[in-house]
C-alpha cells in the first residue's frame, strides 16, 4: 500500500524509475519537432488522508479543443518558457494556481505524440503539503484526485479500440466514480504505473 509511512520509499522509487537526466537539447528547448507542436504536462502526486493521490483537471466546456475531458495541467511550449519543463510548471500555475515553489519535479516519462499534433513530455512531480489550488475557470471546470493505488490495480484499466482517421487505434480507459480518464492522459498514467510495478 502506498501509505504515508512509505513516503520516502516512494520518492526513492520514483527517482529510480523516471528519467532524470537533462532532456536532449532539441526537446528541452522545444525546437526539434517540425511536425508536432512541443507541449508538456505535469502529473502531480500529493498525500491525502494518509495515501498518495494523483491530481487531475477536467477541462472547461468553453475550450475549443478537448473540452470537458479529463487531463493533467499543461499545454504548449511558449518561447518565454526557455525549457519544456518550465512549460509544464507555467501551465500548472495558469490553470490551477499552484505556484512553482510548491512543485518538486522528480523526473519525466517517455514522450507521446498525439493525434491532435502535439509532442508531449510528461513530468512527474510531488506537491508540498501546504499547496493550494485556484482554478482558472476559463480553462478548468474541476480539479479532483484519485489514489495512485487505484491505477496500480490492473483490473481497473480497460483497453478499447476505435477508428480514427481511417486507422484502427487502441487506447486505455479508467472509469472512477463520475470520471472517465482515457486517451493520452490514461496512457501517461499507465506509463507511470508500469514503472512503479
Amino acid at each position: 500500500m502506498l501509505r504515508i509511512e512509505n513516503k520516502e520509499q516512494l520518492y526513492k522509487n520514483l527517482k529510480s524509475v523516471l528519467k532524470t537526466d537533462l532532456i536532449p537539447t532539441e526537446i528541452w528547448q522545444a525546437s526539434g519537432h517540425d511536425e508536432f507542436r512541443p507541449a508538456a504536462v505535469l502529473l502531480p502526486l500529493f498525500w491525502k488522508k494518509g495515501e498518495i493521490h494523483v491530481m487531475f483537471t477536467k477541462r472547461s466546456e468553453k475550450l475549443k479543443h478537448h473540452s470537458g475531458q479529463v487531463s493533467f495541467p499543461g499545454g504548449g511550449f511558449d518561447e518565454a518558457d526557455v525549457t519544456i519543463r518550465q512549460a509544464a510548471i507555467r501551465e500548472t500555475y495558469e490553470e490551477i494556481g499552484i505556484d512553482s515553489e510548491y512543485i518538486n519535479v522528480v523526473g519525466y516519462l517517455e514522450d507521446i505524440e498525439t493525434y491532435s499534433g502535439f509532442h508531449v513530455t510528461p513530468f512527474v512531480a510531488t506537491l508540498n503539503d501546504d499547496f493550494t489550488v485556484k482554478i482558472n475557470q476559463d480553462e478548468v471546470a474541476e480539479v479532483f484526485s484519485i489514489p495512485l493505488e487505484y491505477f496500480l490495480n490492473k483490473d481497473n484499466c480497460q483497453k478499447r479500440t476505435a477508428e480514427f482517421q481511417g486507422k484502427h487505434v487502441e487506447y486505455y480507459v479508467f472509469e472512477h466514480q463520475k470520471h472517465t480518464i482515457w486517451g493520452v492522459t490514461a496512457e501517461i498514467v499507465v506509463k507511470l504505473t508500469e514503472k512503479l510495478k
